[in-house]
């Protein structure tokens, strides 16, 4: 079946960042969201550098192989272009950035991914993630370190496992290869809107009839919960081509790579800069922080976290085993004061003495049997019936003794 692709892609650098260090690109048939790291201006730069040169492949291709290889050359070619750049500049070193790339070969959607931008896939009204974060976070989550929930607010759950640049090792990318149905939308982000704003938030959006619409909303959604990165949003809807005569969009850049990275020479010193500079705050921003799994240094952090996660069970533990040392203290003070008590009652017809008092908690008595005496409870008048059915408590052993031998007298004598 062929399908039509309709597209919408806009990008705002939010409501903190200085300058938008995401890039994007939606051309005729493939589409980038790119989402730049590292200091001063190198995630301008790292994004809007490998968004340009992969986007040189965009073309029909007929064969799903060819379509990968062409993509995943291209994003090596990239992160090869960023090393590069930064041996050239070593002041850029840090510089990196993810990228989410997808073309399409007749049915089916071919992504190639790094870092944390995603692709979803809405179908049938249901919005799914399709990529998986190459996160320090997500690594702990799929060890059982964490829950899905706690990634959330993690403190390190922006610290990147893999990217472009950054790192002499060679790229490792995610495939994923889906199967195109008619209506099929597919949202290329950045973690400006799949970090701050809510999944279920995020599906109703897309929902929307008019992509440019949903574009529009999503974009507004990431600012309605403060926009503290830049945000990118890129939507393709497959249609069938029988259900509509619209053309494809325009080629249409974002972010940084709209612009051109030029390199230019002040006196002795060089630098990069993306069509003006960098405004003197951003060469003061944090730059992201990027952790190769190979690194030792990533062992360092595993094992700091495995520390403080021991810590956190140890010190639970000991205060459990305190708050249960205390309960069980004040629960067996309890019940070692009702077993200074006494009372008498009826067993099996007899009346008989209890140690304890009658009352129970949860199920649990606080009372058992003494002695079982050979007083018929038959014998008695109805007003020592009634009082034994309730209990007739006693202070200690020989008041309970006493009270029984009362009875017994008062039936010998009649």
């Amino acid at each position: 079946m062929a399908f039509k692709l309709i597209t919408s892609a806009k990008s705002d650098k939010g409501k903190v960042r200085s300058s938008n260090q995401d890039s994007g690109y939606a051309g005729n048939n493939l589409f980038i969201v790119a989402d730049g790291m590292g200091g001063h201006a190198g995630g301008d730069i790292a994004s809007a550098l490998s968004t340009q040169h992969v986007a040189k492949v965009d073309d029909f291709y007929t064969d799903d192989g060819k379509a990968i290889e062409a993509l995943t050359k291209a994003m090596r070619e990239a992160n090869d272009n960023l090393i590069k750049t930064v041996k050239d500049y070593p002041y850029l070193d840090g510089m990196g950035t993810t990228m989410d790339a997808l073309v399409f070969t007749k049915n089916i959607a071919n992504i190639v991914h790094i870092g944390d931008s995603r692709v979803y896939l809405l179908r049938d009204g249901y919005l799914k993630q399709i990529t998986k974060d190459h996160t320090f976070v997500q690594k702990l989550v799929d060890s059982g370190r964490i829950t899905e929930e706690e990634a959330l607010y993690h403190p390190k759950r922006n610290v990147l496992m893999k990217v472009l640049g950054d790192s002499y090792q060679e790229p490792e990318f995610d495939v994923h290869q889906i199967t195109i149905q008619p209506g099929d939308r597919f949202l290329l982000c950045s973690d400006g809107l799949c970090g701050f704003v809510p999944e279920q938030i995020i599906e109703e959006n897309m929902k929307i009839a008019d992509l440019d619409e949903a574009t529009d909303l999503l974009i507004a959604e990431a600012k309605e919960y403060g926009a503290p990165d830049n945000v990118t949003v890129l939507v393709i809807e497959a249609r069938d081509t029988r259900d509509s005569a619209e053309q494809v969009a325009a080629i249409t850049w974002l972010g940084s790579a709209a612009n051109e990275v030029v390199i230019t020479e002040e006196g002795s010193n060089k630098f990069l800069r993306v069509f003006n500079k960098i405004g003197f705050v951003n060469s003061f921003r944090k730059r992201d922080e990027f952790l190769s799994e190979n690194d030792p240094e990533f062992a360092r952090a595993l094992k700091e976290f495995d520390g403080r996660v021991r810590s956190w069970k140890n010190r639970g533990l000991a205060l459990g085993i305190i708050i249960t040392l205390v309960l069980g203290g004040s629960l067996w003070g309890v019940y070692s004061y009702t077993q200074t008590r006494y009372y008498l009652g009826i067993e099996n017809g007899k009346v008989a003495i209890y140690q304890g008092i009658k009352e129970s908690f949860g199920g649990f008595g606080f009372s058992h049997l003494y002695k079982i005496s050979d007083v018929s409870v038959d014998t008695l008048p109805d007003f020592q019936k009634e009082a034994l059915t309730r209990s007739v408590s006693a202070n200690n052993l020989e008041d309970a003794k006493a009270k029984l031998q009362h009875i017994i007298e008062s039936v010998t004598n009649g």
